[in-house]
């Protein structure tokens, strides 16, 4: 019985001082990084690095692949479905991304922007409608940035000149 006692004072003082030791190297440690002259300036970029990080992410929005009109009416299609299922799982701001994209790949986006409205609750058509310009501007820096702002080759090779303005194809007459 007595050997049990020593044992187990042995391993609480030994624990003990293991848990000593290890907030005494926590508190120095802490106290070298604060005291180092470049502390705060670092520490100022990397805070600025992770706003510009969740800026820029905020704006990530998917874009067509191709430029034909068959994957950019099927890009299309799958945007406004994967807006409405995010909105349904309660992803607001998922959805206004998938919105926007569908949105700036329509050829009648203000027929869309009705229909979004009608059918969006108020909050996530409020946030929608507070991200589509940042949307807009960062796809025109990308389309702009696509073609690297020179004009468009002439020619048979010439590749044809996609615009915001793309139409979409008129749904078959029954």
């Amino acid at each position: 019985l007595q050997i049990k006692v020593q044992t187990e004072a042995v391993v609480s003082t030994q624990s003990t001082g293991a848990a000593a030791t290890f907030l005494s190297y926590c508190v120095y440690f802490d106290y070298k990084r604060r005291s180092d002259p470049m502390y705060k300036t670092k520490l100022r970029e990397r805070r600025r690095a992770e706003r510009q990080k969740a800026k820029d992410s905020e704006l990530d929005f998917p874009m067509p692949s191709a430029v034909d009109q068959m994957s950019i009416q099927k890009f299309f299609m799958e945007q406004v479905q994967m807006g409405e299922e995010k909105l349904g799982m309660g992803d607001n701001l998922g959805a206004c991304k998938h919105f926007a994209a569908a949105v700036m790949n329509c050829g009648q986006g203000y027929q869309l922007l009705q229909i979004l409205q009608s059918t969006m609750p108020p909050e996530a058509y409020k946030m929608f409608m507070e991200y589509l310009p940042k949307a807009q501007a960062k796809y025109s820096r990308v389309m702009m940035g696509k073609g690297g702002g020179k004009p468009a080759p002439a020619g048979p090779t010439a590749q044809p000149k996609v615009s915001n303005d793309r139409v979409i194809a008129e749904e078959a007459v029954d």
